[in-house]
């Protein structure tokens, strides 16, 4: 029945969704006051977010200890045209609205501990990978996606060591705790259902795994008062494959009675890989209150080629199938800087461009992605034992308009975010 094959098309196409996980919000706002200068701070990495950005840095923290507890909140808006005509209910609206980008609150968490010049120890907190997309509930892409989330938590202990008064190196171990949800809506048409109705696919679970982070800092030139005039800053973050096992994750359908028999819901597992992500970083410090860095890094999103959910329930695997996603590796470039005015006061700005991994024919609505530019605005405050970091984020998404989509939803996006990151800080 032609009903009943558009439903199994359907269906087979949900796979798509893990990948969009995965595949291009990598977040790059991990900490307040290196977010004010675009994230450029793996060379100059010197406070307690430094557990992250680059664990060699924590010999460059204030001796003692620092606690900097923090998050961001992620303000974003996404449209479609269906500008040829291809929507999958000619009946709706060719228009539609929605909200996609990061989870809307990510918290932020670090902690430094430097008792002496060639050792130091710090932990931290934070979500490096997350996505949301929701769709308005009429939305006519709600049969390729109605509602798409991923988050993640990165818990990493490090440790920096000073080996040289020039070479620093550092190693991070993060625990990882993931949890994704994914809806998508059904399109049932014909008899015996008159008029047409919507049905309801979601795929949920949870799990956790193990990464690593490791960096070094090089000083390439000091002044005679001791002022590192020139830092090259080297990090490595692993990949990582979260592992949805059937015992946490699960296939649900919420189908019109006639096809309650068609789509069982199941156990099912499935894999999201994040990808690996070299950064390489120069921090110039112009005087003792001007630094200006510039960072580029490397996304091994390639690695990423296909996906398949397994489930339990022959009759659920017989309706969904695997997809090629065919990502691409990708480069970012990060420039910012910081000007204390006072002993008080600190003024921070910075551009960065991001690279989509996404190629056309498998770019969809569950992650309209695009190249992005960032333009990032922050102040840092200091009295005493107490300090504050905040910034703000424009994220310009380029227009993209898919024409040669695989599976030939072929639409028109236009998004754009907002993201603000604040951070409360205490040294002891």
């Amino acid at each position: 029945m032609r009903t009943t094959a558009a439903v199994a098309l359907t269906c087979s196409l949900l796979l798509s969704a893990p990948a969009a996980f995965g595949a291009s919000f990598a977040l790059s706002e991990n900490g307040a006051r290196a977010q004010g200068m675009a994230g450029a701070y793996v060379g100059q990495a010197d406070d307690a977010s430094a557990a992250w950005y680059n664990p060699a840095g924590l010999v460059r923290t204030p001796a003692g200890g620092t606690v900097s507890l923090g998050g961001n909140l992620f303000i974003p808006a996404i449209s479609a045209d269906d500008v040829r005509g291809v929507r999958t209910n000619p009946g709706d609206s060719a228009h539609a609205t929605g909200e996609a980008g990061a989870t809307p609150m990510t918290p932020l968490g670090y902690a430094s501990l430097r008792a002496g010049d060639r050792v130091a120890f710090g932990l931290g907190a934070n979500t490096p990978f997350g996505l949301s997309v929701d769709w308005a509930d009429n939305a006519f892409v709600r049969y390729q996606s109605a509602f798409a989330e991923l988050r993640t938590f990165f818990i990493t202990p490090a440790v920096g060591v000073r080996l040289t008064d020039w070479l620093s190196v550092g190693l991070g171990v993060s625990y990882i705790y993931a949890d994704a949800e994914l809806e998508r809506k059904i399109l049932f048409a014909g008899p015996p259902l008159a008029p047409p109705e919507d049905g309801t696919f979601r795929l949920g679970g949870k799990t956790n795994d193990w990464a690593y982070n490791a960096g070094a800092q090089v000083v390439l030139a000091r002044d005679k008062g001791k002022l590192d005039q020139l830092t090259l800053g080297v990090t490595y973050h692993s990949a990582v494959v979260l592992d949805f096992k059937t015992a946490d994750s699960s296939v649900n359908f919420t189908v019109p009675a006639a096809f309650v028999s068609t789509f069982p819901d199941s156990p099912a597992s499935t894999t999201i890989d994040l990808p690996d992500v070299w950064t390489v970083g120069l921090s110039a410090a112009l005087n003792n209150r001007t630094t200006v860095n510039f960072d580029v890094q490397h996304f091994g999103w390639s690695t990423f080629e296909g996906l398949g959910i397994e489930a339990e329930n022959p009759a659920t695997q017989a309706v969904i199938s695997p997809v090629v996603r065919d990502y691409e590796d990708t480069v970012a470039i990060r420039l910012g800087g910081e000007h204390w005015l006072n002993d008080t006061w600190a003024v921070r700005a910075g551009y960065a461009f991001d690279q989509t991994p996404i190629p056309d024919k498998t770019l969809d609505s569950l992650l309209p992605d695009a190249d992005r530019h960032f333009a990032h605005l922050g102040v840092g405050y200091r009295d005493g034992s107490f300090g504050v970091d905040a910034a703000y984020t424009a994220v310009f998404f380029e227009g993209i308009s898919t024409t040669t989509n695989s599976e030939g939803h072929n639409f028109a996006y236009d998004s754009f975010s907002h993201i603000v990151t604040l951070a409360f800080n205490y040294h002891f």
